[in-house]
């Protein structure tokens, strides 16, 4: 095998963007004056991004001094599972939140620019919207679930909030829809689990005379509630939404 160098290279210094990474097969030749270890490359990658994480509210976004561009993951809140009145009754879960990511430029963003992230929604409300003054780039909340009439009669339905749906974004993710409430007879019936946003987390169903179960994980629906001895049930919230940015700093 023929010897293999490497050249033009200066002294052994702190690696900068430019430098590659190179394997030598240098067997008989003089060395390298400069290798990149993959220490250093690491140490470069990981120095070289930075992550905000924005919870519910409003404000200004601020990018991190040197960003160049971001990955926005923005999230709309989820729905909230129906209450129960009555003797026997189901309500339907509520809709996971929306999801809009897109890569944004330093330019789009400039020194700061105004976002809104959904807020958990009320028992039996509608998800909150979440945006960011980039390409009006926006995630829906989910809908609401819907409580069941009064019925012994079996199959009866209490039916499930619509999932959200993100827009101006690069992708465009629909939030699943929150699942149904059902009556199975005049002592036994299921209130509906929640939709869960692309992060996952819709309340899970609630059994008999059961109030509904919150939604986990950011923008998950309310899980719905069932009754069959007469006792008024909640419905639980849905879970706040989210804007997660992932910042490339001088890259």
């Amino acid at each position: 095998m023929a010897d293999t160098k490497v050249t033009g290279l200066g002294a052994n210094t702190t690696p900068a963007v430019t430098d590659l990474l190179a394997i030598v097969d240098d067997p008989g030749g003089t060395p390298a004056l400069q290798k990149m270890a993959i220490s250093y490359l690491l140490a470069m990658a990981v120095t070289n991004v930075a992550v905000q994480v924005i919870t519910a509210g409003s404000g200004n976004y601020t990018p991190t001094t040197g960003m160049k561009k971001v990955l926005v993951i923005l999230v709309g809140g989820g729905g909230g599972g129906a209450a129960v009145t009555g003797v026997d009754c189901a309500g339907g879960g509520g809709g996971g939140g929306g999801t809009a990511i897109r890569l944004c430029t330093a330019a789009e963003v400039g020194a700061n620019k105004a976002y809104v992230v959904g807020a958990a929604s009320s028992a039996g409300g509608a998800g909150n919207n979440s945006t960011l003054a980039v390409n009006s780039l926006q995630a829906t909340g989910g809908g609401a679930g819907a409580s069941s009439a009064d019925s012994t009669t079996l199959g009866t339905l209490g039916a499930g909030g619509a999932g959200g749906i993100g827009s101006g974004g690069d992708l465009n993710i629909a939030g699943q829809a929150g699942f149904r409430g059902i009556i199975f007879s005049t002592t036994a019936g299921l209130g509906g689990g929640g939709g869960a946003s692309m992060f996952g987390g819709g309340g899970s169903e609630a059994g008999p005379n059961a109030v509904g179960v919150a939604g986990g994980a950011y923008g998950g629906g309310g899980g719905g509630a069932a009754c069959s001895e007469g006792t008024d049930r909640a419905g639980s919230a849905g879970a706040a939404g989210v804007m997660y940015c992932i910042e490339f700093l001088n890259v």
